[in-house]
């Protein structure tokens, strides 16, 4: 199965990840990674079975799929297996490849940019980089200010910062 450009948009699988092991099981404290449904691999990655994912998003059938999808798939996968090196390569490569992205409006392209940036902040923070996962999820938020980014970011900056969010709902009423 080859995954076209052309269903960009057709639904997005949010990966529940976690810098810390206590926050894994709290769905609503766990940074999230976002993976198209149709990516190779994403069924895969999402019921958890990572290895299969990487071997599936790497399989000689994907040929015809996007460089940008396999890579983005691969970073998800490689994040939650901790492999940060392939993580960071694979991340890397799918930031790189969003703008390449072919018979793609320029908003959608913008889009996955925000979303492969978002991924590789979600890496950094497993890796334990804060600063560089701040970095992208700014340059994120500013490219597609969606949901997931936005939520990230409140997240690691109410992290960086120390605050939690009743705190700052309280700071912001006074």
């Amino acid at each position: 199965m080859t995954f076209s450009t052309s269903k960009l948009c057709a639904g997005l699988t949010v990966l529940m990840l976690s810098s810390s092991p206590l926050l894994a099981s709290a769905a609503g404290n766990a940074y999230q990674m976002g993976l198209p449904e149709d990516a190779p691999g994403a069924e895969l990655i999402k019921a958890g079975q990572f290895q299969a994912g990487i071997a599936q998003a790497q399989s000689p059938q994907q040929a015809d799929t996007d460089p940008f999808f396999r890579q983005l798939s691969l970073c998800v996968a490689y994040s939650r297996t901790a492999d940060f090196t392939a993580a960071a390569t694979a991340c890397n490569d799918a930031v790189q490849r969003a703008g390449a992205l072919q018979a793609v409006p320029r908003s959608a392209k913008r889009e996955m940019r925000a979303l492969a940036l978002n991924n590789r902040a979600v890496m950094n923070l497993l890796a334990g980089d804060k600063v560089a996962a701040l970095q992208d999820l700014m340059q994120a938020v500013r490219l597609d200010n969606a949901e997931l980014m936005l939520a990230n970011l409140q997240r690691l900056t109410q992290s960086i910062n120390g605050v939690e969010a009743p705190q700052l709902a309280l700071q912001a009423a006074e």
